[in-house]
């Protein structure tokens, strides 16, 4: 899986929140870091909370809250793709010393990719898929009269077929198009294609790749 130097970029409340580490006993923050580790994919319990709040003799909302910033770091350095170097020095801005750095990252590396894994499956899940696409073009005639050219309405049918990401059953579409709706619609197709060819876009496809 390759990865990328960028380091985190973090809002200034977020660093508030990650800051407790730093004004508690060392070996407690390791601890927290652990912690959080652990609640990844079980999502937070709040009696295990308070179990560890009251070991470390800790508030248990700023234990919560500082796990739960813990939990979204972890989120952020798998949809990134962190590379080891960049998590250490992203640390350091945090003002963490050298045990605890080093519990993060080996608490990330242990669920980096089952993280990774489950993000993408996320995305792929919420989204539809193209499965198939039929047309046929119509013309609707106003009145018997074919002197006025005007009376004819070209439009097209459409029947556009998506496959639900979730439990893969069939959406059918059926749409009326007229033919100059029909041009907008390829136009921003085209516009959107172009779009994912840059270099924002591919950064961002290379992540869920």
């Amino acid at each position: 899986m390759s990865t990328t130097s960028s380091l985190l970029l973090l809002a200034d409340e977020r660093k508030a929140q990650l800051d407790l580490l730093n004004k508690i006993d060392e070996s407690a923050a390791v601890e927290i870091c652990n912690a959080a580790s652990g609640y990844l994919f079980t999502g937070l319990n709040a009696k295990s909370i308070t179990n560890a709040a009251n070991h470390l003799q800790l508030d248990v909302e700023i234990v919560r809250t500082t796990i739960d910033s813990l939990l979204w770091l972890y989120t952020e350095c798998a949809k990134s793709k962190i590379a080891t170097d960049a998590l250490d020095e992203s640390l350091k801005l945090l003002g963490y010393s050298t045990p605890i750095r080093q519990s993060f990252i080996e608490c990330y590396q242990a669920k980096a990719h089952q993280l990774y894994t489950t993000l993408a499956n996320d995305l792929a899940l919420s989204l539809p898929h193209y499965e198939n696409l039929h047309w046929r073009f119509d013309v609707q005639i106003a009145t018997r009269s074919m002197r006025n050219r005007k009376q004819f309405e070209p439009f097209f049918i459409v029947k556009l077929i998506l496959i639900n990401g979730s439990n893969k059953k069939e959406q059918v579409h059926v749409l009326q198009v007229d033919p100059l709706t029909l041009v907008h619609i390829v136009e921003q197709l085209e516009l959107a294609m172009n779009e994912s060819r840059n270099n924002h876009a591919r950064r961002i496809m290379h992540t869920f790749r």
